[in-house]
């Protein structure tokens, strides 16, 4: 760019006020830094309304991607958008290598401090570390010392936080060993920022990051124990704490890109110091657990007694050499800001290396010396906890009165080995997008380093945090700050630079002979939750089809249902607790009146059987099982979840009509890519049984309604014989709502009756899910052979559903529908599909046999 560029690209950037911090894109001079000039250089090339469209669109496409970040303590958490801003951090290849040489020196340096601390100690025999950093370290897990990892390696996936120093060189401010979290958001921000300035990223030469996931992938796989054989592709899963953890997405979205088993606790057992997945064929043998649980959350059994996540008997199984722990158990010791002082000196001792990257200044209060001095500095220095798990909040000593300041110096000199002073940093800024203009924001840059081999291999780049303010003293997600994509530029490769966000590209396939069946790869939980996917979108798709349905005929003033049509259809949304009992008079449909109720049943989220619950109950489901569902259907079923923009007090059938109108679109929507996009394996067997087993609950509600009403009129001496009564309730209910318009041209109600009941080429039947789910049944995998219970459970399923065909093929048999005959099938094969539920759940869902390793 030349002078007189720059000089048009600052005037642009005249608002552009960093202070007297080092600042990112401009030097203090007002000089744009050479390797932003092709971004800037772009971006002043756009109006403001370019910009915004392209901000836009980021923000759709991480809609549509379901990116999400828990806020705890915030109603809003489930609705916030992911904060990704426009502009990236640009950091040249030079400086780069510098930061990677420095990073993965640390790994070296933080994994050798591991296996010292946990074997030999020697480090403490030799005075480089006081016993005490380790004795009143809560992180500090005893059942851990002596485990050897293969290898040697306990860090598998760590990151540092960095910053810049006033003279612009980088210092650590803290490192994340035991579950790191932000690689999956790095991956996935790349993924947005690239295909929305995939111009830029190709002028700019970004280095790719998918060769860090392909690594980090082969290298879990590499970890099976030597003891677990090779007949077997090795088991690799994610531990999850579940959907309710504030960076599930990224376990998720990490699990699917690196092909792995996404798992939570009770998804494990460990028998005979083996750790098993709990799958559709039993218990299946686990090689490498990748945790993203804290380390005393992971055995409840020799960590901590209460915790539900973990796994009891993990550290045991680790113990043993029959798993891989990717972090090992213990590795949150190391995050303790205690340790920071004493890095240079171990570095020498375990490296023979001075270290590259320095901490900033910390003085730990365990030694009189540093006590002294740091209660004697108190308003120059940032007070933290010297453990992550001390309860204790930053407390910045400048910004504390006189009598706070003595307060915390009483608080120190009580416990000591608490506390740690550190040397305050003023954060270097960079550029974020505000309001169609670039302001400054605070950052703290997160790098990722992963084992490979012998060694260790960093992401070029990571994930960028900043502030939600200019001056913010602390960075966090949890606090309302954003998070940027990190650009490694200068560094040309061939090919188009954007695409490397696709992690597949750079993968080697499988051949097929080493895949396993999708009945070993399907934890018991998976199925469960596919299953209850399955019924709980048929149930918002029943229930949005009636109450459309319904809607219509009150509110249609051209041709108005008449109190015959409505009162079936009352009774079936009585049935479905939609509705509640109404007596309506004869002769009349009163409009007004049905209108709020079903209201209440589209938004009133108070409504235990509404559409809200309902769709909460799907969201909750799919959020547990979205790795497994196409791309595209947990956009819809987000979609779904996100309340209507309409007011709760203001019943206007149009608005409730069109809300209708949305809901069975997307569950249509959501279908079709079922249909279309997911393999036809066990996982979408379970999906289907699900929605199958659920209509024709349904369908035999709507048909003992009918037949109840078919039963009280004719009592009444109100309609003709009940075989007519029956079949007209039957095609107003099941008809208009399955296929709105249906009975406009055609009044043949005997013939929808018999459809209903035994077509079997009828996607809406009761005869069609019959037969669908007696082929699922004899498809699925059967439960070993030890497994007494499961298979017992798995036959008496498919008598019960042969027992359900033979009674509507031979039962109805053609003849005339009589309500003695038709209540004779109804109560049986209703009793009959529900118990094949309970039997699905014995015999896969929970099971407790285990396969040979």
């Amino acid at each position: 760019m030349s002078d007189l560029d720059q000089d048009a690209a600052i005037a642009a950037l005249s608002h552009y006020a960093p202070g007297a911090v080092w600042d990112e894109l401009v030097t203090g001079e007002r000089r744009l830094r050479p390797h932003w000039e092709p971004l800037i250089g772009y971006l002043s090339q756009l109006d403001p309304t370019d910009i915004g469209e392209l901000r836009d669109e980021a923000a759709r496409l991480l809609r549509q991607n379901g990116v999400g970040y828990t806020i705890y303590h915030d109603p809003r958490a489930g609705d916030r958008p992911w904060p990704l801003d426009l502009i990236p951090l640009l950091i040249p290849a030079a400086e780069w290598r510098t930061i990677e040489a420095g990073v993965i020196q640390r790994a070296r340096l933080l994994n050798a401090i591991l296996a010292d601390i946990y074997g030999g100690q020697r480090m403490v025999g030799e005075g480089r570390l006081p016993p005490s950093l380790l004795h009143a370290n809560p992180s500090f897990l005893r059942p851990s010392c002596g485990i050897e990892p293969p290898g040697g390696v306990f860090l598998h996936l760590y990151a540092v936080d960095l910053a810049r120093s006033p003279d612009g060189q980088w210092w650590v401010l803290a490192d994340r060993m035991q579950a790191p979290s932000g690689a999956g958001y790095a991956l996935e921000n790349r993924s947005v920022i690239g295909r929305v300035l995939a111009d830029c990223m190709s002028a700019a030469a970004v280095l790719p990051i998918a060769p860090f996931f392909a690594s980090l992938r082969d290298n879990l796989s590499a970890l099976a124990p030597v003891s677990s054989g090779s007949l077997r592709p090795p088991r690799v899963v994610l531990l999850t704490p579940g959907p309710y953890n504030e960076t599930y997405f990224e376990h998720a979205y990490l699990a699917r890109q690196l092909d792995l088993s996404l798992v939570e606790g009770a998804d494990l057992t460990v028998r005979g110091r083996r750790v098993f997945l709990k799958t559709l064929n039993g218990l299946e043998p686990v090689d490498v657990v990748l945790r993203r649980l804290d380390d005393d959350f992971c055995d409840p059994l020799e960590l901590r007694p209460e915790s539900t996540l973990g796994v009891a008997g993990l550290a045991e199984a680790a113990r043993a050499g029959t798993v891989t722990i990717a972090n090992a158990l213990g590795s949150g010791v190391l995050e303790g800001m205690a340790f920071k002082p004493f890095l240079p000196g171990l570095s020498q001792a375990l490296l023979g290396e001075t270290l590259a990257l320095a901490d900033v200044a910390s003085w730990w209060c365990g030694g009189d010396e540093e006590r002294r001095f740091v209660v004697d500095h108190l308003d120059r220095l940032v007070i933290k906890p010297a453990f992550p798990t001390v309860a204790l909040e930053p407390a910045f000593g400048a910004e504390l009165s006189q009598a706070g300041r003595e307060a915390l110096a009483a608080r120190i000199a009580a416990r000591p080995l608490d506390f740690v002073g550190q040397e305050r940093v003023e954060l270097s800024t960079v550029p974020a997008q505000q309001n169609g203009r670039l302001v400054p924001r605070p950052l703290v840059l997160r790098v990722f380093v992963a084992a490979s081999g012998a060694g260790f291999v960093a992401l070029p780049g990571g994930l960028t945090r900043i502030s939600a303010a200019a001056g913010a003293p602390i960075v966090s997600m949890q606090q309302g700050g954003g998070c940027k994509d990190t650009w490694i530029t200068g560094a040309p490769l061939p090919g188009p630079r954007h695409e490397d966000a696709d992690i597949s590209k750079v993968i080697t396939l499988r051949t097929p002979g080493a895949s396993r069946s999708s009945a070993d790869r399907l934890a018991s939980r998976t199925a469960d939750g596919l299953f209850w996917v399955g019924r709980y979108a048929e149930r918002v798709y029943g229930s949005a089809r009636l109450l459309r349905s319904l809607l219509l005929g009150i509110t249609d003033a051209a041709q108005p249902w008449t109190l015959q049509e409505v009162e079936p259809a009352l009774a079936l949304a009585e049935a479905f607790d939609l509705l509640p009992a109404l007596d309506l008079a004869r002769g009349r449909v009163a409009a007004l009146k049905l209108v709020p109720l079903i209201h209440a049943a589209v938004l009133d989220h108070a409504h235990a059987s509404g559409l809200p619950a309902n769709l909460h109950r799907l969201t909750h489901a799919a959020s547990g099982v979205r790795d497994h569902l196409p791309h595209g259907c947990w956009q819809v079923i987000a979609a779904l979840g996100r309340s209507p923009a309409l007011r709760a007090n203001r019943p206007v059938p149009s608005a409730l009509l069109l809300r209708l109108d949305e809901v069975v679109t997307l569950e249509a929507a959501l279908w079709g890519m079922v249909d279309d996009m997911m393999q036809r394996d066990a996982g979408w067997r379970f999906l289907d049984l699900g929605k199958r087993l659920e209509r024709a609950i349904n369908h035999i509600a709507i048909l003992r309604a009918a037949s109840a009403r078919a039963q009280r009129l004719a009592g009444e001496a109100r309609g003709g014989d009940e075989e007519a009564l029956l079949a007209a309730t039957v095609a107003t209910v099941w008809a208009r709502s399955a296929r709105p318009g249906a009975l406009d041209g055609a009044r043949d109600h005997a013939a929808m009756l018999s459809a209903m009941l035994l077509d079997a080429d009828d996607p809406f039947g009761l005869a069609f899910q019959v037969a669908a789910i007696a082929a699922h049944l004899r498809a699925l995998p059967r439960p070993g052979a030890d497994a007494s219970e499961g298979v017992a459970s798995v036959a008496r399923a498919l008598d019960l559903i042969g027992g359900a065909h033979e009674l509507l093929s031979n039962g109805l048999g053609g003849a005339p529908v009589a309500l003695a005959t038709l209540n004779g099938l109804l109560a049986p094969l209703g009793i009959m599909l529900r118990e094949i539920s309970d039997l699905l759940t014995r015999a896969y869902f929970t099971h407790a046999f285990a396969r040979p390793a």
